[in-house]
């Protein structure tokens, strides 16, 4: 930056000197009420002090943490990639309690800044601002979120307010990127006019302007808790305060005080994308009755909902904000069904969601803190798991409001650096596919799984139908004999007419991003059956072995009855022999025996039938009949039609000249005029 500087002939320019960071209000001329502190303990300082109203009230706590967020997130510079001079960035700041509208307003101004990253630095070096230093130090993340800030008012300045929070480094920082207005919206203009850019917006790749787009007027969605409401009760009470309920989507866009009912899921509203400010301090939000959630994940909670029968528990393996969770248990009967979260690490977090549940009058969600691949199968605390829901961590591709939803799920602030770039990085994403299969294999291993929900917030087919092809083909050729193999079914929630054009296969449900809402892929893997010895009984297995030929079947019912008649009620005294056979069913001796009898032709007559005679001693024998030589060679020298392999008399071997004979033909030899002869090949 030094040579760019003796290049154009620019003076170096002094650098403010660095000074005590110090915390007051504006008005306040004492300097006693000053507080020299340093900049690790500003937080306390800044938020000991009374914030509410207007979040316009406290700009330079927003350029605080805008910039903590930024420095942890932030690509190197081009001077610290020439310089070969990149450090690791600092771990993400923890926010203290704050408004939400406070900390969405951060978390913006973060993200804003890591979009235009590039651009801002090329403007700071092109007007001269940082031409007398060639090294980043510690005050340039709070210059590109004040040059960001400047950037989206268009360089007007900011009027300050009576009471305001003020900082003595960011005003100072902030007067002298003033100072440097000209210059920098001349390099603006500059940028601009290099790629025909009509907006600072064109100026960002096609992707992300195209999702800032779509994400700037999408609807606000909430779930009804029914567990303390109805859905009927909170159009009402929402119908009593002025808003107005329309029938489609279509009528919320014009009108703000309006809301619908969502065509996928019975309990969620759609409201206009300007009652999110409104919405978030309703009472209704407030009592637990109404949670704000983005509808992609809402779709994952409702194919649960299908799949589950009466005392079947179920496996969530990311809780994250725990408002997925709650969702899927308010689904549930409360005193039948148990959910068992995962992915909830530190005992305060745990706190944090069990609070929320208790809010929400949610009882029958039990946190895990393990790793969920260190949980054995055999578990019995999950001897009762029925259905799975697989929420994994994935590129979350398909979020158009990145803030919102990181707020909403509470994921990790470097989703934030993941989608502020245009291109996809493809070792991370390999990365993600590997532990969505690794996931995916470890939940269809536990013995009494029925169904597993696999759902993403990605546009990815690798993260997507990929992943669960994959998984479930080698899943059915590792699996136990006993187990009956998974398949995909068809989505469980309703499709609109708009869906079903749009779906690339019907095995599964796909949405791409619009201005409606975000992009999501929903699969539902569910087993063919049960086990055979489980869904089976004996009777059933037998008759299922007999239709495919591994074994003689039951006799007719005409045979029955026939043996029943010649049988008296003494004969049912048998003693039971060590081999049993199932009630009702004959033996395979016996059915080819009946078979051979009432097939046999020979002009002989029939043969003789069981015949029970009484002995001396009083009691029943029951004598078997005799078979004469005659009867059971008799097929040899009948004229009839020679009985077929499966007719064969019990007992006798059936000699392959005897097939040969069977099965003899005379050979007719056809016309000549009548022989087809073979088509050429073509």
């Amino acid at each position: 930056m030094a040579l760019l500087s003796q290049a154009y002939g620019r003076v170096p320019r002094a650098r403010p000197p660095r000074r005590a960071i110090s915390v007051f209000t504006a008005g306040d001329s004492s300097p006693s009420k000053n507080m020299d502190v340093e900049r690790k303990n500003l937080s306390e300082c800044i938020f000991s002090m009374h914030i509410d109203g207007d979040s316009t009230d406290v700009y330079h706590p927003i350029y605080h943490y805008a910039s903590q967020v930024f420095a942890s997130l932030r690509q190197p510079s081009k001077v610290e990639v020439l310089t070969r001079k990149v450090e690791p960035n600092p771990d993400p700041p923890n926010l203290p309690e704050m408004e939400e509208k406070v900390k969405r307003k951060i978390y913006d101004l973060a993200f804003s800044t890591l979009k235009y990253q590039g651009l801002l630095e090329d403007m700071l070096s092109e007007s001269g601002y940082y031409s007398y230093d060639a090294v980043i130090d510690e005050n340039h993340s709070i210059i590109m979120v004040i040059l960001c800030d400047m950037l989206n008012r268009k360089f007007v300045k900011r009027p300050y307010k009576k009471g305001e929070a003020c900082i003595p480094y960011v005003q100072e920082l902030e007067e002298d990127l003033l100072s440097f207005s000209t210059k920098l919206n001349a390099s603006l203009a500059r940028n601009r006019i290099k790629f025909q850019a009509s907006s600072i917006e064109c100026l960002l790749p096609e992707n992300i302007r195209q999702r800032d787009e779509k994400g700037s007027n999408m609807p606000t969605y909430a779930w009804v808790n029914q567990l303390k409401t109805s859905v009927s009760e909170v159009t009402e009470a929402l119908r009593e305060e002025g808003f107005s309920m329309s029938k489609t989507w279509d009528g919320i866009q014009d009108m703000e005080n309006t809301f619908a009912l969502d065509g996928h899921c019975p309990n969620v509203l759609v409201f206009h994308s300007g009652c999110k400010e409104d919405l978030t301090s309703h009472e209704l939000v407030q009592e637990g009755k109404l949670v704000l959630q983005d509808k992609t994940t809402c779709l994952g909670p409702h194919s649960v909902k299908q799949l589950l029968n009466e005392g079947d528990d179920i496996i969530h393996t990311n809780v994250g904000s725990g408002w997925t969770t709650a969702h899927v248990a308010s689904l549930t009967t409360q005193d039948q069904c148990t959910v068992y979260g995962f992915g909830v690490k530190g005992q305060s977090r745990v706190d944090q969601v069990n609070g929320q549940m208790r809010k929400l009058e949610i009882e029958n969600v039990k946190l895990i803190q393990d790793n969920i691949f260190d949980v054995q199968h055999t578990d019995p605390r999950f001897k009762n798991v029925k259905v799975v829901l697989v929420t994994p961590q994935d590129s979350r591709s398909g979020i158009t409001n990145p803030v919102e939803y990181m707020l909403q799920e509470g994921d990790d602030a470097s989703l934030l650096k993941e989608l502020s770039q245009d291109n996809v990085d493809a070792e991370k994403l390999d990365e993600l596919v590997s532990k969505h299969m690794d996931l995916l294999k470890h939940v269809m291993k536990f013995p009494k799984v029925q169904a597993v929900v696999y759902t993403t917030c990605s546009v990815f087919s690798e993260e997507n139908e990929n992943v669960v092809t994959k998984v479930m083909d080698y899943s059915n050729n590792a699996r136990l004999p006993s187990k009956m193999p998974f398949r995909m079914i068809p989505p469980l929630i309703p499709l609109t007419p708009r869906d079903l054009d749009t779906q690339k296969s019907s095995k599964f449900l796909t949405i791409e991003p619009s201005e409606v809402m975000g992009g999501c892929f929903v699969a539902v893997l569910s087993r063919e059956g049960k086990r055979l010895d489980e869904a089976l009984s004996a009777a059933d297995i037998i008759a299922r072995a007999a239709a495919k030929g591994l074994c003689d079947g039951p006799a007719s019912k005409k045979d029955d009855d026939d043996d029943t008649e010649e049988t008296t009620e003494s004969s049912k005294l048998k003693k039971k022999s060590s081999r049993t056979t199932p009630r009702g069913y004959p033996t395979a001796k016996k059915s080819v025996s009946a078979r051979y009898l009432k097939g046999y032709k020979g002009g002989q007559g029939s043969a003789e039938k069981v015949v029970v005679k009484s002995s001396s001693s009083g009691q029943q024998k029951k004598v078997k009949p005799v078979r004469t030589a005659s009867q059971m060679f008799a097929h040899h020298f009948s004229s009839d039609k020679p009985a077929q392999p499966d007719l064969q008399p019990y007992g006798v071997p059936l000699t392959q000249a005897t097939i040969s004979r069977m099965n003899a033909t005379k050979q007719v030899r056809k016309d000549n005029s009548q022989t087809q002869q073979p088509k050429p090949f073509l």
